[in-house]
């Protein structure tokens, strides 16, 4: 029922939408309706914002927070001992730390040696003050996606645009999840959106840098500018890349670099990692339905390759087509579903998807009441698995996209057909 009850709000604010958008004049309730929806979308983006500074948890703050503090100090962030050092000198609130010694202390930084340019500031910090300014970053990257989502897909709609955007952002689990771990993910969809805003440009190959060094999986964002031909933007993302990777070297040494390629924190985390319920990966899924093992990966890798090669023949038959409005979306779904450290909270990026529903003129729209029950099933799903939302959008891209192709094919047939009977 409380999954059920979640899906309300979202819908509502559908209907309010889709009433206001239409021609016909529509009753003032309709508006204060709708805009009592936001605002109780806004208290609860709030509430959770606030509860996560006055009542923090373990994770994930802590793991950036000691990240930061290893590096400020000058000490390799991949080696346990240094993490060990760092972290029985730190003053944290009083919780239970016995498992994050396990998962994070003794394992050592997650990511790629530059993502820890976002961290090593907060090390200059105490832990409060840290995570204050931390959560003021994570809200600002929130609205800051609000607004791209707005200019890109809903400018035309003015407010009543901007108050669906806000609802449903703000309603989506995996936000109210990112905002009380303070996780990264509104980062990741600020620069998805820049990356769809600047398609045309040059400076997308920045963007895409920037979004790899957040999320490793959005590297797999950079095959779209292949498939489109786009040079100049793959190779503004590799000197965006070199750059990154230069300043890393210069603030931090070659030792991280050195540690992350010949001893990687990969092979100490503990193997439950990979199968717990937050991981929503496809790796993860067949793991707990134990059809994979972790100690014998072979089988993961092929089913990827597998995967990988299904994707190139679908995604050169998009570019054939030029129906190019599939392949973002699609390059994302698929970098979620492969990477195995996707966590159900990284559901924010799915966003940038279901928000191209609403175009009922653009290749993913749909009409308004198919909107609103796919928002509704996105909704409902995310409230317990992202891996399914996953399926879920990737069925609606395939759906799409075929049923365009096949239209496409039809009109071509239908024109030789007219021309050899003119003939």
């Amino acid at each position: 029922m409380k999954h059920i009850l979640i899906v309300v709000p979202p819908a509502l604010s559908c209907i309010c939408f889709f009433l206001l958008r239409s021609k016909r004049r529509s009753p003032s309730i309709i508006w204060y309706f709708y805009i009592a929806l936001v605002l109780l979308a806004l208290g609860f983006f709030f509430y959770r914002a606030i509860e996560a500074v006055n009542n923090p948890k373990v994770y994930d703050f802590t793991a950036f927070f000691l990240w930061g503090k290893t590096a400020a100090n000058g000490y390799d962030f991949y080696l346990p001992q240094n993490l060990q050092l760092v972290f029985n000198s730190l003053q944290l609130p009083p919780l239970d730390y016995k498992l994050f010694t396990v998962d994070t202390v003794n394992v050592g930084f997650f990511y790629p040696p530059p993502t820890i340019l976002y961290f090593a500031p907060l090390g200059f910090l105490s832990y409060k003050p840290a995570m204050v300014c931390w959560s003021i970053l994570n809200v600002c990257f929130a609205f800051g996606s609000i607004y791209f989502i707005y200019d890109l897909f809903f400018r035309k709609y003015k407010l009543n645009g901007l108050i669906l955007v806000t609802t449903l952002f703000l309603f989506l689990k995996p936000v109210l999840d990112t905002i009380s771990f303070l996780q990264t993910n509104f980062i990741v969809l600020f620069y998805l959106l820049l990356i769809k805003k600047y398609s045309d440009k040059k400076i997308a190959g920045v963007f895409v840098a920037l979004a790899m060094f957040t999320k490793p999986y959005m590297a797999v964002l950079l095959v779209f500018f292949v498939l489109k031909k786009k040079w100049n933007t793959v190779i503004y993302f590799l000197l965006s890349s070199i750059i990154i990777a230069g300043l890393t070297l210069l603030f931090f040494g070659s030792d991280p670099f050195k540690s992350y390629l010949t001893n990687s924190p990969i092979h100490r985390m503990p193997l439950w990692l990979f199968s717990e319920p937050i991981n929503q990966s496809l790796h993860a899924v067949l793991l707990r339905l134990n059809l994979i093992s972790v100690d014998k990966s072979y089988m993961y890798v092929a089913i990827s390759v597998g995967i990988a090669l299904l994707s190139t023949r679908y995604l050169l038959l998009l570019t054939k087509r030029r129906l190019y409005d599939y392949i973002l979306p699609y390059l994302l779904l698929i970098g979620l579903l492969i990477y195995p450290g996707t966590l159900s909270y990284y559901g924010v990026s799915l966003l940038f998807i279901i928000f191209q529903f609403f175009g009922e003129e653009k290749p993913l729209g749909f009409n308004p009441y198919v909107t609103t029950v796919a928002v509704a099933v996105l909704f409902y799903l995310s409230t317990f698995s992202t891996f399914l939302c996953i399926c879920f959008l990737l069925g609606v891209i395939l759906f799409k996209s075929i049923g365009e192709m096949l239209t496409q094919d039809n009109l071509k047939n239908g024109f030789e057909r007219g021309v050899s009977e003119i003939n």
